[in-house]
């Protein structure tokens, strides 16, 4: 015969223990941070697995000024007149958690670019951390960014696909610090700058680089990209399911009911979302953006849903 309570104590029990689990889980990752010095980000990855889908303004540069392409092309670049360190500022009051920024001339000329002067000054003058890249070709160009500019998170893309060797060594030397950036027109991979076409499948790599190590992509339908026309929500579910790494989506954002059918894929594995042209057409508020996310949570969260 049960106990009348048992139901009761059992729940009581198991919270117990997700407690106590919870807190050996945050003692391993405090001797991570201690012992590994650039574990910076440990903290923060954690306590994503538990918290809301995360809107992440962009900012690319080229030429030292804040620039959107479309599709890519270095010709379409349409010129914003605003201070990079004043928008990253901006997004930063807005309550954005995490900036994103991609020197686009280092991506276009392969190496490091004037815009890593302004990108120290971003890093230096906002609390939030930042995610950089464009023209990441070496374990060198990835130390430096972190120990030099500042980035807390480095984005390669061109590296990843070309050399599996040497983003495991990426992998193994900054851990979470970094993220591979798969960049696809249709379902081939796009690498230096988006200039090359490859025969390189993208859930193929987003498998492979997965297996390396890799916890987070940046998922980008080259096509959509600039174009305000909505992202590719299957093939971005797909990237998520297929690799079984976070993802961020990227690319073609232009209304919140984007970030609405965007946030409906966060239990496959979605978590973030890079938003940029949208915010300079003023289609919406990085606010706006914030506040869906915050509903979805709410909603996710509560005890009748």
């Amino acid at each position: 015969m049960s106990h009348p309570n048992e139901p009761g104590r059992e729940k009581t029990q198991g919270l117990l223990v997700a407690r106590s689990l919870f807190s050996a889980q945050l003692l391993r990752l405090c001797v991570s941070a201690v012992n590994n010095p650039f574990a910076v980000d440990a903290f923060t990855s954690f306590y994503n697995l538990a918290t809301q889908m995360q809107i992440i303004p962009a900012i690319d540069l080229k030429g030292g000024l804040c620039v959107r392409l479309v599709e890519g092309r270095e010709q379409s670049a349409k010129v914003y007149d605003r201070d990079p360190v004043e928008v990253a500022r901006s997004y930063e009051r807005a309550g954005a958690q995490l900036l994103h920024i991609v020197d686009l001339d280092g991506a276009f000329l392969g190496a490091a670019s004037e815009n890593q002067k302004i990108i120290r000054r971003i890093i230096e003058e906002i609390n939030m951390p930042v995610e950089v890249g464009g023209g990441l070709r070496s374990l060198e160009d990835i130390q430096s960014l972190i120990e030099q500019v500042g980035a807390r998170f480095v984005i390669i893309g061109t590296l990843a696909a070309e050399q599996p060797e040497l983003l495991a060594r990426a992998v193994d030397q900054f851990g979470e610090q970094i993220i591979v950036g798969i960049d696809a027109r249709g379902s081939s991979v796009a690498t230096r700058g988006w200039t090359e076409a490859t025969e390189i499948d993208a859930l193929d790599l987003a498998k492979r680089v997965a297996s390396l190590g890799v916890q987070r992509i940046i998922y980008t339908d080259i096509a959509r990209d600039g174009r305000l026309a909505g992202p590719n929500f299957e093939m971005t579910r797909q990237m998520a399911l297929t690799s079984g790494a976070r993802v961020t989506a990227s690319g073609g954002v232009s209304s919140l009911d984007d970030i609405e059918r965007l946030c409906e894929l966060e239990g496959d594995g979605v978590d973030s979302i890079i938003v940029g042209k949208a915010l300079y057409e003023n289609r919406f508020t990085l606010e706006e953006a914030i506040r869906i996310t915050n509903k979805n949570a709410g909603e996710k969260n509560h005890p009748m849903s």
